[in-house]
């Protein structure tokens, strides 16, 4: 009886271990599409700052599927430098993802608010260098501590018993990196939530103005997953090992990423090549365009 169980855990282990894959693998390709679709089309225009999230989630999984990319999936002791390679890639990776992904939000939220509004967001530049460059440090400081505590402690370095990755036995940077993501996705949802009741105070004017909050609806309705992102981060940080079931739920964030921002009409339009190209007009889309305030007090003097 314990024979078949183990059997049946064996198959389980390696269904799930082909799904996490799959599901990475599926949002890495979406993701490059998307990026080199806004990168090469003069018809998807987007601010540095989703570009800039887009390539965040391509790094995280390029990290998780190292091992496969690497030809090392089956190797239960891959080279002991691309397994500390890649656990020092995913501890850095989820509050890569956390602080771009409140970057777009704060991005998008200064859009619509300036709007609607006769604020006008000073030293521009200054914000958004610092919206793209912040999520790289924090990524950067965080891969060089662990290649430091890999490296002054090898035995750490362990490939995880279903085998998706590698990762370290000493649990604390786990428990940085999950409680990183919980404190950057928390700013994330409150800004959101602001978003929310701007846009709900001037729908009124959105319609008849034809303006489309499509990639601030967007936006908020992938951070919902920011919720989910809290709770494993909770997860995460309390316990020893992580369930392969979560790994699985780990996993659907970047297949979501590219369902939601990769599926606007815009980006999709890119590569209907059988079809004419149709002018979007700039004060269409209020979130994902420069100058919008100003095309918005022409329209409406």
């Amino acid at each position: 009886m314990n024979l078949v169980l183990r059997a049946v855990s064996k198959q389980d282990q390696d269904a799930l271990l082909k799904a996490f894959i799959a599901l990475q693998l599926f949002g890495l390709v979406g993701l490059v599409l998307m990026a080199l679709t806004v990168l090469l089309s003069n018809t998807a225009p987007r601010h540095i700052t989703w570009s800039s999230f887009v390539f965040s989630w391509i790094i995280s999984c390029i990290s998780y599927t190292l091992l496969f990319v690497a030809g090392q999936l089956e190797n239960p002791t891959p080279p002991f430098g691309l397994c500390l390679t890649q656990a020092a890639l995913i501890y850095s990776a989820p509050p890569l993802t956390a602080a771009s992904t409140l970057a777009l939000v704060t991005q998008v939220y200064f859009n619509v608010r300036n709007l609607f509004s006769d604020q006008l967001r000073r030293n521009e530049k200054v914000w958004t260098s610092a919206l793209l460059t912040i999520p790289y440090l924090m990524h950067g400081v965080m891969a060089i501590a662990c290649l430091v505590l890999g490296l002054n402690n090898p035995s750490t370095v362990q490939r995880i018993e279903v085998g998706t990755y590698c990762n370290f036995k000493n649990r604390i940077p786990s428990k940085t990196s999950s409680i990183t993501v919980a404190a950057l996705m928390l700013p994330t949802i409150i800004l959101e939530v602001l978003i929310c009741n701007i846009l709900r105070q001037n729908w009124s004017i959105l319609k008849r103005r034809k303006y489309s909050p499509s990639t601030a609806l967007r936006i908020i309705g992938f951070s919902m997953f920011g919720i989910l992102a809290i709770a494993l981060s909770i997860v995460f940080a309390s316990s020893k090992d992580r369930d392969p079931e979560l790994n699985i739920i780990l996993s659907l964030l970047p297949a979501a990423a590219v369902l939601i921002f990769g599926t606007q009409s815009d980006i999709l339009r890119v590569w209907m090549f059988w079809k004419p190209p149709v002018t979007t007009e700039t004060s269409q889309v209020i979130d994902s365009r420069t100058g919008l305030r100003q095309n918005f007090a022409t329209t409406t003097s």
